[in-house]
C-alpha cells in the first residue's frame, strides 16, 4: 500500500506544484477571498431572506396576517430577490477564482476535520451555483428537469444557508484576520 501511494504522489505532485505555480496571482491570496466572501455572504442573507418572504406570502400560515400594504410589496421583495440572485453567480465565479488553487492541495484531505471542510465547502458550491441557475431558469419559465421548482429551491435555500454557517465557522479565524486591511497576505 505504500509503495502505491508513493507513486501515486511521485506523479500527481509534480503535477499539481506546475498548477499551483502557473495559477500564482496577488490577488489570490485570504485578504481576497474575505473581501469577496463579505459581499457574497450579505447578497446570500438579502436572498435568503427575500426569498422567505416571498415563500410566506406564496404559501402563508394560517396563524399570520399579512400586510395588504403598500402593494406593490411583494413585486418589489421579488425583483430584489430577482436581481440579487442573478448576481449571486458572479460572485460565486469571483470567489471561486480567489481560491481555485486551493483545489489543488496535496493531499487532499489532511484530517478529519480538513475532510468536514472540503465536504462543506463542496455542498456549498454545489447549492451556490445550482439555486442561481435554476432560479434564472424559473423566470423564463423553463424547467428543464423533473423536480419541483418552488420546494426543491426552497429546500435548498436552507441547504446552502447551513453550509454559508459551516462555512464561517470554519473560516471564522481566517475571516477575523483579514476582515479589515490589517490582515497579513
Amino acid at each position: 500500500m505504500t509503495r502505491l501511494t508513493a507513486r501515486i504522489d511521485a506523479i500527481v505532485v509534480p503535477r499539481l506544484d506546475a498548477v499551483q505555480t502557473a495559477l500564482q496571482s496577488p490577488t489570490r491570496n485570504p485578504r481576497g477571498a474575505v473581501v469577496v466572501g463579505r459581499l457574497l455572504g450579505a447578497d446570500v442573507l438579502a436572498v435568503l431572506l427575500t426569498g422567505l418572504w416571498s415563500h410566506v406570502v406564496q404559501d402563508p400560515p394560517e396563524w399570520l396576517t399579512l400586510p395588504t400594504r403598500p402593494a406593490s410589496l411583494y413585486q418589489w421583495t421579488q425583483g430584489a430577490h430577482v436581481v440579487l440572485g442573478t448576481a449571486l453567480l458572479p460572485l460565486v465565479l469571483a470567489k471561486l477564482w480567489v481560491v481555485y488553487p486551493r483545489l489543488f492541495t496535496w493531499p487532499p484531505v489532511t484530517s478529519v476535520a480538513n475532510g468536514l471542510e472540503r465536504a462543506s465547502v463542496a455542498v456549498l458550491v454545489a447549492t451556490s451555483l445550482l439555486q442561481p441557475v435554476t432560479g434564472l431558469l424559473n423566470t423564463y419559465q423553463w424547467y428543464p428537469w423533473p423536480f419541483p421548482f418552488r420546494e426543491t429551491h426552497y429546500a435548498l435555500a436552507w441547504v446552502m444557508a447551513g453550509a454559508v454557517l459551516v462555512h464561517l465557522g470554519v473560516k471564522l479565524p481566517v475571516i477575523r484576520q483579514h476582515w479589515r486591511d490589517g490582515g497579513e497576505s
